[in-house]
C-alpha cells in the first residue's frame, strides 16, 4: 500500500494526538521552568477576572514590545481574516509560534496576557477587539479539549473526530469555527471519506479516475483548494496519480507497466529525475531479491540442522547474511531490523 494512502488513514490518529498534545498543554500550565523570582508570578491575570477578554494589565502592554519583534513584518487585520479564509494562514500555528516566544519560565495565564498585549500593540478598534475575542474562545475550547477522552476504544476515528467539531460549535459561530478550523475539518472530512471514493470508482478507466478525483478534491476543500494544491509536494501529486492508476497498471505487462510507469515519472519529475529513481527502484529490487534468497537458505539451515545450539546458530545465521549482503556491518543491520520487525509482530502491531 502507497505511503501516501496510509497518511490519509492515519488523518485521525494525528488529530487524536493533537487532542492528546492540548492536554499535556493545559495540564502543565507550564511553559517553561519555574522561577520563583520572576516579578510576572505576582501579576494578575486577566483572564480570571475579566469576562470579554479584552482588558489587558499595563505590565503586560509594555512587556510584550520588547517580547515581539518591534519590527515585525506583521500582517494587517483584512490580510490575516482573508489568508485564513482561504486556507493560506493557520490561525493556530501562528498562536503557537506567538507562545514559543513567551519568557522561559512563563505560566500559560501569564504568556496568554503577553500574547493579548502583543494584539492591543498591533492592532486597534474592532480589528483587536475581534482578534482578543478569537483568542479568549479558542482558549476556552482549550480548556474544554481535556474533557474528551483521546484514548477510548469505543469510538471511530470519525466518531471521536465528530465529537471535537460538536464542541468546537459550543465556542465558536460558524463563521469564526471555520476560519480557525475551516482547512483542517476540510481535510479531515476528505481523508474520511476518500476510502468510498477510491472504492466507487476502481473500475474506471484510469484518466476519468483522475479527473473525477480532482473534482472530488475542489469539492472537498472548496476556498482552500488553491492553498492545498500550491502546498502539495510533487512526490505527493506523483504518488496520488499512481495510486489512482494502481488497478489499471496491475492488468498489463511487465513491460507495458514499467512504460506507463516511466511515462508519469518522467512528467512529474524530467528524464533525470526519471532515471534516479529508476536506479533508487532497481537497488530496491535487487535488495528484495537478495533478502527472499537469504530467507530461503536461513530457513533450509535451521531445517537441516535442528541440533544446533543458539550460539551456533546465531554464528551460522550470521555467515550467510554476511555472505548475503558483502560485509558484516549491512548484516548486522539488517539482524537489527528483523528483530525491530519482528518485536513489532510479536506486540500485535
Amino acid at each position: 500500500m502507497h505511503t501516501k494512502y496510509l497518511r490519509f488513514l492515519s488523518f485521525g490518529a494525528i488529530v487524536i494526538v493533537f487532542v492528546i498534545v492540548i492536554y499535556q498543554f493545559t495540564k502543565t500550565n507550564e511553559f517553561g521552568s519555574s522561577n520563583e523570582e520572576n516579578p510576572n508570578d505576582k501579576a494578575e491575570s486577566f483572564f480570571r477576572t475579566q469576562s470579554d477578554g479584552f482588558s489587558v494589565d499595563p505590565f503586560y502592554l509594555e512587556s510584550a514590545k520588547s517580547i515581539f519583534s518591534p519590527d515585525g513584518q506583521f500582517l494587517r487585520f483584512d490580510e490575516i481574516i482573508a489568508k485564513a479564509k482561504s486556507g493560506d494562514l493557520n490561525l493556530i500555528s501562528e498562536l503557537w509560534n506567538l507562545r514559543r516566544q513567551c519568557p522561559e519560565g512563563s505560566t500559560r495565564e501569564q504568556c496568554h496576557e503577553y500574547i493579548k498585549a502583543f494584539i492591543q500593540n498591533e492592532y486597534s478598534g474592532e480589528d483587536a477587539k475581534k482578534l482578543l475575542n478569537l483568542l479568549t474562545n479558542y482558549l476556552k475550547y482549550e480548556e474544554a479539549m481535556v474533557q474528551l477522552d483521546p484514548s477510548s476504544k469505543s469510538f471511530t476515528n470519525t466518531e471521536r473526530y465528530e465529537q471535537i467539531k460538536q464542541l468546537r460549535r459550543k465556542y465558536f459561530s460558524k463563521e469564526d469555527a471555520d476560519l480557525i478550523f475551516g482547512l483542517e475539518e476540510a481535510t479531515a472530512d476528505f481523508s474520511f471519506n476518500r476510502k468510498n471514493f477510491l472504492e466507487e470508482t476502481k473500475n474506471l478507466k484510469a484518466e476519468e479516475r483522475i479527473r473525477l478525483y480532482e473534482e472530488y478534491r475542489k469539492k472537498s476543500f472548496g476556498a482552500y483548494y488553491n492553498a492545498v494544491v500550491s502546498r502539495e509536494p510533487q512526490y505527493d501529486k506523483f504518488e496520488t496519480e499512481m495510486d489512482l492508476r494502481q488497478n489499471e497498471l496491475t492488468k498489463l505487462s511487465g513491460a507495458e507497466r514499467e512504460s506507463k510507469e516511466r511515462e508519469v515519472r518522467t512528467r512529474y519529475f524530467g528524464k533525470d529525475g526519471n532515471e534516479r529513481m529508476e536506479k533508487v527502484l532497481r537497488e530496491m529490487k535487487e535488495e528484495e531479491e537478495k533478502i527472499s534468497k537469504l530467507e530461503i537458505e536461513e530457513k533450509n539451515l535451521l531445517k537441516n540442522n535442528p541440533n544446533l545450539s543458539n550460539a551456533e546458530k546465531e554464528k551460522k545465521l550470521m555467515e550467510l547474511r554476511i555472505k548475503t549482503f558483502g560485509n558484516k556491518e549491512l548484516a548486522e543491520e539488517y539482524s537489527r531490523r528483523l528483530e525491530y520487525e519482528n518485536s513489532l509482530k510479536n506486540s500485535g502491531n
